[in-house]
């Protein structure tokens, strides 16, 4: 939990009045016993109603500051506690969208919600609920202790013969709880993760009939996380009533001996109440503080599954002081490449240079490396040989965020935000303009898809981009594109999955996207890879052909058979890479 403390800079302030606030809250609850103690003795036994008056008066002031601390530490620490959670969500979101592509292949994506979820929300209830409740009886412990022994130093040893027990007993559920809880948030995770998943591939769940088998995986999974709830309620169950026994004990032993000091007159009877209701006010914390701590230790296993992403380091970040990369021209040099996922490698000292507005196009058989290499350009990878240069620079050696702003990339499966379709658009430009965004939806065709719906481009779209077909989504994805004005662009099987009223609004898109720009196209139609100057067939991770489409299907090569594989029809090449 020390990681948080960082969250608190330009508010130690804050925290430092409210353990001011804390300590005159405790003054004041311990103080108005004192001064009960000095009503009864010299007031009520002395008979002396002036007195008593006096010290019922100084009673109430007491106790009406005490309440009215309270109320201010209670707001004040939940504010602060709120501002530590905005700046762990913020953070914790900020780092996942700086995790290279590898560490999102690799975790489960329910896994991950649940990080963002119910693991912050674990931490935020502490802070919100948890945090008042910890600090002020931290503080009044002590504050109490101090009381006891003031009124009477004999009662007050009493509560240092229990406190060990009750320090050990302490340790010990921290221990135990704090393995328990962590295996509960990896359960909640576990359960997390299958409903994200079956959520998503629920059409292909329904499609082959297999809702029993995931009711059967969700149910185990369940099982798994009530059984580890109940072990650690099992525990709190012998902890929470534990350290109420000590407190009961402590009582008994405090009237037990109080009764005899005071029957041989060496305690008062006002002391005796006095240190009666101390003794609670020592013991009120420990079992406040029990009770907190159940979900103290519960927020640290979430902490713990927190920092395991925060933890993670990015395979591709900014060297220090790396320069700002200025405007490009698009020159882009791929130099002897050579990169793995794991020990074999996938591409074997790729090389090709392309000049500004150039347009090569990527083709070969499934798995050769063709979206790998993709992926070098962007930068989601670094090769582990070799270099990718743009206009002369490494890109290793300078900001991503300013190469990517000059980056485009249309996916075969573009994702569309909830929102309008004009949103989704200036998604790559937020500063656009209306008129901006207008303007890139006409030149692509998407104002006459937008024609069709209700309320034009401020048609309200869909997670994902549901209810609209493969076509219309990738005309929204050209469109963004096109906005975003990128300098290089790589279209990644764009046109793999285009249905056919949208095909020739496609086609007529990419050739005003590609208008000038320097061109990767990854494609299995023929009418798209024909729009390159160059041809470059990947097999093995190799580039083992490369020139014009009728250069190349006048060799025998691979070209030729993958052009040829459908026979009767337009041919299609293999795409994915």
């Amino acid at each position: 939990m020390k990681r948080l403390t960082k969250y608190l800079e330009g508010r130690k302030l804050a925290v430092a009045l409210m353990i001011l606030v804390g300590a005159g809250n405790a003054a004041a609850q311990t103080g108005g016993w004192l001064i009960v103690r000095s009503a009864i003795d010299h007031g009520i036994v002395a008979k002396n109603s002036h007195y008593l008056a006096i010290a019922v008066a100084i009673y109430l002031v007491v106790a009406a500051v005490g309440w009215i601390l309270q109320a201010f530490l209670i707001r004040g620490l939940a504010r602060i506690g709120q501002a530590i959670v905005i700046g762990l969500r913020r953070d914790l979101f900020d780092h996942l969208t700086g995790l290279s592509l590898r560490y999102f292949s690799q975790q489960k994506a329910g896994w991950i919600i649940a990080r963002l979820t119910s693991d912050v929300d674990a931490v935020s209830d502490t802070l919100s609920q948890g945090m008042p409740t910890l600090v002020s009886n931290v503080i009044l412990l002590p504050t109490a202790v101090a009381a006891l022994l003031i009124a009477d130093w004999r009662l007050g040893l009493i509560a240092f013969v229990v406190l060990p027990p009750a320090l050990i007993l302490s340790r010990w559920f921290q221990r135990v709880s704090h393995i328990a809880n962590v295996e509960q948030r990896n359960r909640i995770a576990a359960v997390t993760a299958q409903i994200a998943e079956s959520v998503s591939g629920m059409a292909v769940v329904q499609a082959f009939n297999r809702e029993r088998r995931f009711q059967a995986e969700f149910d185990a999974l369940n099982a798994a996380n009530r059984e580890q709830a109940t072990y650690v309620q099992k525990i709190f169950s012998v902890f929470f009533p534990s350290i109420e026994f000590l407190g009961v004990l402590a009582m008994a032993s405090v009237v037990y001996f109080g009764s005899h000091l005071y029957q041989h007159h060496t305690l008062t009877i006002g002391t005796l109440i006095t240190a009666i209701y101390l003794l609670q006010l020592v013991f009120q914390p420990l079992q406040e503080l029990s009770d907190v701590y159940g979900q103290l230790q519960s927020a640290a296993a979430a902490m713990v599954k927190i920092a395991s992403i925060l933890d993670e380091e990015s395979e591709i970040q900014d060297r220090p002081d790396a320069p700002v990369l200025p405007r490009i021209e698009g020159d882009l040099d791929v130099d002897s490449v050579v990169f793995a996922y794991g020990k074999d490698p996938v591409l074997h000292g790729v090389s090709f240079h392309m000049k500004p507005g150039s347009c090569f196009a990527l083709v070969g058989e499934s798995g050769h490396g063709k979206s790998t290499l993709a992926r070098l350009i962007g930068r989601h990878y670094d090769p582990d040989q070799g270099a990718v240069h743009v206009d002369g620079h490494d890109l290793r050696d300078v900001e991503l965020r300013s190469y990517r702003r000059q980056l485009g990339v249309v996916l075969q499966d573009p994702f569309l935000f909830s929102g309008t379709i004009a949103s989704n658009i200036r998604f790559a430009k937020p500063d656009a303009t209306d008129a901006e965004v207008e303007g890139a939806a006409a030149a692509v065709g998407v104002d006459r898809v937008a024609a069709r719906l209700s309320g034009g481009l401020d048609h309200e779209v869909r997670e994902g981009g549901a209810g609209l077909s493969s076509g219309e989504r990738q005309l929204i994805s050209i469109a963004r594109a096109l906005l975003a004005d990128p300098r290089i662009l790589v279209l990644d099987e764009a046109t793999s999955n285009i249905d056919r009223p949208t095909e020739v609004l496609i086609e007529l898109a990419l050739d005003r996207l590609l208008k000038g720009r320097t061109s990767i196209i990854i494609a299995h139609r023929l009418s798209t890879v024909r729009r390159a100057d160059e041809i470059l067939v990947v097999e093995n991770g190799q580039i083992t052909q490369r020139g014009s489409e009728r250069e190349l299907l006048a060799q025998d090569g691979p070209f030729r058979r993958l052009a040829h594989a459908l026979e009767g029809g337009e041919p299609e090449l293999a795409a994915a890479g």
